[in-house]
């Protein structure tokens, strides 16, 4: 007898997919709320690097650095934007979830390797399956489309 013989991967995947978004974009939204509303919304910008890495690199981790160098490109503020309200914000990412009441934990700071990982691994598969575009647009954030535009002229 083998296991799995008559198993889609493909529908499985699927499956997880639909089962967790519902809950996937729930987390999108209310983490890019933030504790509440400021001029700077970091939490919201932080979804950027989130939504648009590969899932290799989340899997393994976002490096601040990357983070700040992404955040910097893109974020209204640009280059003036305070290093420190990027390490701030990386920092509260479990309490702001804990605060949200989103359960299990999808996304926490590594303070001692300076990255942000994943720790719901079933968000990388859900997200492996979405239109970033669709995603980004639907908590305010400019597309990648978009962001090539702006800096190709």
């Amino acid at each position: 007898m083998e296991i799995g013989k008559n198993i889609s991967s493909k529908n499985l995947i699927k499956k997880v997919v639909n089962e967790q978004g519902g809950r996937f974009n729930s987390f999108l939204s209310q983490f890019s709320e933030g504790f509440q509303s400021t001029e700077l919304e970091m939490f919201r910008w932080l979804l950027f690097p989130v939504i648009t890495a590969h899932v290799k690199e989340l899997s393994n981790g976002i490096k601040q650095s990357s983070i700040r160098r992404q955040l910097k490109a893109i974020h209204p503020r640009g280059e003036e934007l305070n290093p420190g309200n990027v390490t701030q914000a990386l920092q509260s990412c479990s309490s702001l979830q804990v605060k949200k009441d989103i359960k299990p934990i999808i996304l926490d700071y590594d303070q001692t390797n300076l990255s942000l990982s994943v720790v719901d691994k079933s968000f990388l598969i859900w997200i492996a399956n979405q239109n970033k575009d669709a995603l980004l647009e639907s908590i305010g954030l400019p597309t990648e489309k978009r962001q090539n535009k702006l800096t190709t002229g």
